[in-house]
């Protein structure tokens, strides 16, 4: 959204934006993150959104500030993607987010489709 002009704004509640990526992976995102002038919030929550504003407090100063938005994404975690199984007949094979092994992880989801393609 930012490489096409939009103002991006991220909200995280943990101390570090994608703290789980890769340390190959992160140096590229914060790079990217400057160069587009991305405003990231960390340590902070969302305790509100209405009528295109989305109210945050910084959890560790305590600070209220409030994001005018025109458009809204929440990307709220992650868990396994599971599904009813019981009625397949064939030999089948979990991998990605349904594997279990890790959710939202790349890594983890190319491992888990190499083993089973290893298995056919």
């Amino acid at each position: 959204m930012a490489s096409k002009g939009i103002e991006v704004s991220i909200v995280e509640m943990m101390d570090k934006i994608a703290a789980q990526e890769s340390e190959t992976v992160l140096p590229l995102m914060e790079a990217d993150f400057k160069e587009h002038n991305v405003q990231k919030f960390v340590n902070t929550r969302v305790s509100e959104i209405k009528d295109n504003v989305i109210y945050v407090v910084n959890t560790k100063a305590e600070i209220n500030v409030e994001i005018t938005a025109d458009t809204i994404v929440n990307a709220l975690g992650s868990k396994r993607n599971v599904f009813d199984d019981s009625k397949l007949t064939v030999p089948f094979t979990y991998v990605g987010d349904c594997s279990g092994e890790r959710t939202a992880d790349i890594a983890s989801a190319i491992r888990t489709g190499y083993k089973a393609a290893n298995e056919i």
